[in-house]
């Protein structure tokens, strides 16, 4: 279900937050407008959805902005309700859709239209236990993801530390891994601003999720990155969903404690299967097992995709550093305390 759009608004000095209905349920994602001397900046974009076109159309008339004036387009990471829109608005504009290089894999991987995204995602479920009344509507439902991020744009890759002008303005780019594997937020030192996507969001968490082929445990890079942005002096952040944030140092304080509970939390739901287990490894927990005692049965497919893959950062996090093992391999991963 498409949710209708609340207002644009202005949000900080020629920086407009415009807030756009996603099918899923965190509702809207936050696309910025950032006016420049000579055109516009767009930040990230929604899924590609007819409901997104009109909204794009709508708000850009209602500024008074042409199409011909957006300059540049930033994508922050490659999760659809990102990129999705951005080669529809490229092709309106003509302008350069710009990404860090570490995320161009992450693009190719789950958007080529050739790709086994579908079937890996499949894969992975399977051998953690997820029961194949869910895991056979995988390879299905990544296809409906595919038709909300095409046209895909001609992307231009952006490096680690480069800057992004706009106006008087200039961004540094920052690599923030976790939430994606090339996410990058924006710094603008000056003024103090963070552009900070989905790395950091209030009241909500942001999903920290393995995939396949991820590069490592994505919860390490995720608290790792965390940190790095702790210490900016920002007095304001945009994130990607929700409203702004006032307080950088605060919020992280509190997103650090929310994991270092949830780890507690998945460690002791493994113990006592484990404890009642009573030396069966057919019965120690696998992650469909602890998704369900942490969030519950998920009303919809995505959000059991998304529950069961939060579920296995957490998980493996706990096997990298020592306090739990694969007690089981095959044929699912079973966990047992270390």
């Amino acid at each position: 279900m498409v949710h209708a759009d609340p207002p644009h608004e202005e949000v900080f000095p020629g920086i407009w937050r415009v807030p756009i209905a996603i099918p899923v349920p965190l509702r809207y994602v936050n696309s910025y407008l950032i006016e420049g001397d000579a055109g516009w900046t767009v930040v990230d974009a929604g899924h590609h959805t007819p409901q997104a076109e009109a909204r794009w159309e709508q708000v850009l008339g209602e500024l008074g902005i042409g199409f011909a004036d957006i300059e540049q387009i930033v994508v922050t990471h490659y999760h659809p309700d990102h990129i999705g829109c951005a080669g529809w608005l490229q092709q309106r504009c003509h302008a350069p859709v710009l990404i860090l290089d570490k995320e161009l894999p992450q693009v190719e991987r789950f958007w080529d239209g050739g790709s086994d995204a579908g079937e890996a995602i499949e894969a992975q479920f399977v051998r953690h236990g997820v029961p194949g009344e869910v895991t056979r509507q995988l390879p299905a439902h990544h296809l409906q993801q595919v038709a909300m991020v095409h046209p895909l744009p001609r992307l231009t890759p952006l490096a680690e530390g480069s800057r992004i002008r706009v106006g008087r303005r200039s961004f540094e780019v920052l690599w923030t891994p976790g939430h994606s594997e090339g996410l990058l937020v924006l710094w603008e030192p000056d003024e103090r601003l963070l552009v900070a996507d989905d790395l950091i969001l209030r009241p909500i968490t942001p999903n920290i999720s393995l995939w396949p082929h991820s590069r490592i445990n994505p919860l390490i890079e995720y608290l790792r990155s965390l940190e790095r942005v702790q210490q900016l002096p920002a007095r304001l952040v945009l994130p990607g969903h929700r409203h702004p944030i006032e307080d950088l140092a605060r919020r992280i304080d509190e997103l650090r404690a929310h994991h270092r509970e949830r780890l507690d939390r998945v460690e002791a739901i493994v113990s006592a299967r484990a404890a009642a287990a009573d030396g069966r490894g057919d019965l120690l927990a696998t992650a469909w097992d602890v998704q369900l005692q942490l969030f519950g049965p998920q009303p919809e497919l995505i959000g059991t995709r998304f529950a069961v893959a939060e579920a296995l950062s957490h998980l493996e996090w706990l096997v990298e550093h020592g306090r739990l093992r694969h007690a089981v391999e095959e044929p699912v991963i079973r966990y047992a305390p270390a």
